[in-house]
């Protein structure tokens, strides 16, 4: 089996191979890039990224003797088949790319295997090349290691940084994952095709709730509502809560209103279908009855929203169940009241009672 037999036998979408000489200066100009963003408070608390800049822009801090990189992309696009709606009961939405397992547990995994195969493969791969390596050493990421995944996947010509700041591949969407593994070994390079760009296009600018995306590209992390469902651990702003709809995790606003994802593609990988994770909908009703961290994470250990932690989650069901208008919740609503001692989500809760009581 080959290279490309191999990725493909793994359930891989599509991918690319790059030299890393050909990645250096599309990482010296997204870093002049991130440095205005940061200088800006783009980040909102996420201070790990500042951080880590050095390493996200530099690959051989990371495998010194790196030579090459393979970048994969997995599509998590999927029906979901889940008919419970909304008029059957309240529900909070949950991102498109959380509905299945954990990407970063499930793609690390093919990583690895990746890995093994490149080693155990290399002689075959690299044969008649000059400096050859006897120890074949990898670094591998999926969106969670200090490494830009998405200049690199745009080098290795996955796609062109949309105005959502998305990566757009003009077949496939953006509706995918991405993942890297640097090898100390030069492998064949991927052609790589001509890529389109937004042109005219504003959909996503004008799609976004809260105007997230100050200008094409920028994303200001303060108003989104990804950042403020998931990696926000404090009090959501008044003004973001009403326009959060009844998002539970995350938000894909951006995406689906964008040309190039209203193809018809679906993903490839079984453990990223939502029948094994959540799903795209959860009772509100389901997630207000949580009552401790253990409760938590029997429901929903080993998928994405994990992330949250119980507390974020309650907080984020607290807000949709306002924007519900849906006056059968305040009793749950209530009752966290009782039961709570966080100040945070008390308040929370109190908002949504308001906001449903507004609508008597």
């Amino acid at each position: 089996m080959n290279l490309d037999s191999y990725i493909k036998s793994q359930g891989w979408s599509f991918y690319g191979v790059v030299p890393i000489n050909q990645v250096q200066d599309a990482l010296k100009k997204h870093q002049k890039t991130f440095k205005e963003w940061i200088k800006n408070g783009n980040q909102a608390d996420m201070s790990y990224l500042e951080r880590m800049e050095e390493d996200r822009f530099h690959p051989e801090n990371k495998l010194p003797d790196v030579k090459s990189i393979i970048v994969l992309g997995a599509i998590y696009r999927q029906e979901t088949g889940n008919k419970k709606q909304d008029t059957a009961e309240s529900c909070g939405k949950v991102a498109k790319y959380a509905v299945g397992r954990d990407y970063h547990k499930v793609l690390k995994k093919k990583l690895i295997k990746l890995s093994e195969y490149l080693k155990s493969e290399i002689v075959n791969l690299s044969a008649g090349r000059q400096g050859h390596k006897s120890v074949t050493e990898t670094y591998i990421s999926v969106d969670s290691g200090p490494t830009v995944d998405r200049v690199l996947a745009e080098t290795a010509g996955l796609g062109y940084f949309g105005k959502n700041s998305c990566l757009i591949n003009p077949k496939h969407g953006s509706f995918f994952f991405i993942a890297s593994l640097m090898i100390n070994v030069e492998l064949e390079p991927l052609a790589i095709s001509r890529m389109p760009n937004c042109g005219d296009c504003t959909k996503c600018l004008d799609s976004c709730p809260t105007g997230a995306l100050s200008s094409p590209g920028v994303v200001d992390a303060r108003k989104c509502i990804s950042y403020l469902t998931i990696e926000n651990k404090g009090s959501i702003p008044i003004e973001f809560r009403e326009k959060m709809g009844n998002r539970l995790f995350g938000c894909d606003a951006c995406q689906d209103c964008c040309p190039f994802n209203q193809r018809d593609v679906s993903c490839t990988i079984d453990d990223l279908r939502s029948q094994f994770g959540v799903g795209d909908l959860l009772s509100l009703k389901d997630i207000l009855k949580i009552k401790t961290d253990e409760e938590f994470l029997k429901q929903f250990a080993g998928t994405p929203i994990m992330r949250t932690k119980r507390i974020g989650l309650l907080r984020n069901a607290c807000i949709a169940s306002g924007n519900t208008k849906d006056q059968s919740l305040i009793p749950y609503l209530k009752k966290l009241i009782e039961q709570e001692s966080d100040k945070m989500l008390i308040e929370h809760a109190e908002w949504g009672i308001n906001e449903i009581e507004k609508n008597k």
